[in-house]
């Protein structure tokens, strides 16, 4: 056999083994991204996003389903945040440790991210399908902090406050960047500190109403 020949049906057997391999990892992580798949966001559009999002050093930039991780990367050298990436995609994630190796900032799981504490995170960044949008949302709110800032690519997350759409170069059809601000209002910010205080406040309230009707009671029976 040709030695040609040879070379062209293992390099042909190793890319179909790989896309059978890409088809199996992007089939098993569907059930948890509802469709979103591994596809890797051009990096002059990631740089024109990262450069409207300012970041200050030491802060954490949270990415849900990072891919290859370059967005991680690309703000660790623009800013020195510390990064975490969540992918459940096999070969993604593979291909992320690998190339985030020597980036001590970085860190790469593989996890589910609906199941990631996302309390510490300064920056959320996601490439998500809307399916999901209106779970992500209750997440976010519940989970980040106030002031914390959230990118989606593409599309939109309801209910959250929304401070500006980019549209960042390298996309064909000028795809859509959405920045959002958590901001929790007082009144939510109360209600997770000062409900026991107003309950005490209450009690002790109807306890002394209590006390006078019996004292007036009394009063009347004396007379």
């Amino acid at each position: 056999m040709p030695q040609w020949l040879v070379i062209f049906m293992l390099l042909s057997g190793t890319l179909v083994g790989l896309k059978v391999a890409y088809a199996l990892c992007t089939s098993l992580a569907l059930p948890a991204t509802r469709g979103a798949l591994y596809v890797s966001t051009p990096r002059s559009r990631i740089s024109e996003i990262l450069e409207a999002v300012p970041m200050q050093e030491g802060q954490i930039l949270v990415d849900l389903g990072c891919g290859d991780g370059r967005v991680l990367r690309m703000a660790s050298r623009l800013y020195r945040i510390r990064g975490v990436g969540y992918e459940l995609n096999l070969l993604a994630y593979i291909k992320a440790k690998l190339q985030c190796l020597g980036c001590h900032r970085i860190k790469v799981k593989w996890q589910n991210f609906w199941q990631a504490d996302l309390s510490t995170a300064d920056v959320v960044f996601c490439y998500l399908f809307p399916d999901v949008m209106k779970d992500m949302s209750v997440k976010l709110q519940k989970e980040l902090k106030n002031g914390a800032t959230v990118i989606s690519c593409n599309f939109p997350i309801p209910d959250l406050e929304l401070q500006s759409v980019l549209r960042p170069s390298g996309s064909l059809i000028n795809d859509p960047v959405y920045i959002y601000t958590i901001a929790k209002s007082d009144e939510i910010l109360k209600s997770l500190f000062i409900p026991q205080r107003t309950q005490s406040a209450q009690s002790k309230n109807l306890l002394f109403q209590s006390v006078t009707s019996v004292h007036s009671v009394s009063s009347v029976v004396n007379l």
